[in-house]
């Protein structure tokens, strides 16, 4: 098994909120991806594509600051519906995930502000950087 499919198969078994996940090259082409099953797309396929790009340009700026501030870990982006969450993997490739970002239900407000468990996330990102 490819290690990226790995990657897809390892994120979604351990968080049922993951919408969607990709990992792309640094030229916005898709390796791998997979989508939750019974999940419809909230984006289009192709303007996820794009989103995947732009994402990749913006690492590609961060970059520049990486002497000052030290290396990029993650993005999270969040809406309405979903967060947006894009991981560097080395090599120019980026991971992209969509995770649902359903209000919190015990609160009288709504609180879209619950975690994306970046830490779980990213410990499959490192183990699976760490297989040969």
């Amino acid at each position: 098994m490819e290690k990226y499919e790995k990657l897809l198969n390892m994120l979604m078994d351990f968080n049922n909120s993951i919408r969607f996940a990709a990992v792309s090259n640094s030229q916005g082409e898709i390796l791998w991806h997979s989508q939750r099953e019974g999940i419809r797309n909230i984006v289009p396929f192709e303007e996820t594509k794009q989103t995947i790009m732009r994402s990749i340009n913006a690492w590609n700026e961060n970059f520049r600051v990486k002497e000052h501030v030290g290396s990029g870990l993650y993005s999270i982006s969040s809406y309405e519906k979903i967060k947006r969450i894009t991981v560097p993997l080395g090599n120019g490739d980026i991971l992209f995930v969509t995770v649902n970002n359903d209000p919190l239900t015990k609160t009288k407000t709504k609180s879209y502000g619950h975690i994306a468990e970046m830490g779980k996330i990213l410990s499959i990102v490192d183990f699976i950087k760490s297989q040969k």
